[in-house]
Formats: structure tokens, sequence, C-alpha cells
């Protein structure tokens, strides 16, 4: 069964001007700071049937803004216990 999925529109630099110029550091340093998943399936069938799924799930973050996130969930106090 294949889902559809909406692409999300991320808007980076500023709103008051679209046309202005964003530089490569910019786009960088704001995905670092917010995070991005990236998330993506493809499936193999043969006459109506799945032969194949691959999956994959790619989350780009820093360790600071992950470690922010686990906090604010409050997971990051289990994984700290753990050798």
């Amino acid at each position: 069964m294949a889902t559809e999925s909406i692409p999300q529109q991320v808007t980076i630099g500023s709103a008051v001007d679209p046309d202005a110029e964003v530089s490569l550091l910019e786009i960088l340093d704001s995905v670092l700071n917010t995070g991005v998943v990236i998330q993506g399936s493809i499936i193999i069938s043969l006459a109506g049937v799945d032969l194949v799924y691959l999956g994959l799930s790619v989350v780009l973050t820093s360790v600071e803004t992950a470690i922010r996130h686990l906090d604010a969930a409050g997971i990051s106090h289990q994984l700290r216990g753990r050798k």
C-alpha cells in the first residue's frame, strides 16, 4: 500500500524580502539549529504484490539541538544512565 506525503515548504531567510540572497552558511546554521528529518521509501512490486520495501529516515541536526529536544521531551535522563 503506497502512501503519499505532502512536501513541506521551508522558508529560510527574510520573510519581508523573498528575493534576498541567502548564503550557504546561513542555511547550514538554520538547519543545525532547528534540525531536519528526511524520510523516503521505495516499494518494488510485481503484479500488485509488494516484493521489496526500502525505507530511509535521516536526522540532521547539531548535538546541542538534539539534547535540547530530548530534554524537552524528558528522554535525555534515560539515555545518560546507559553505558
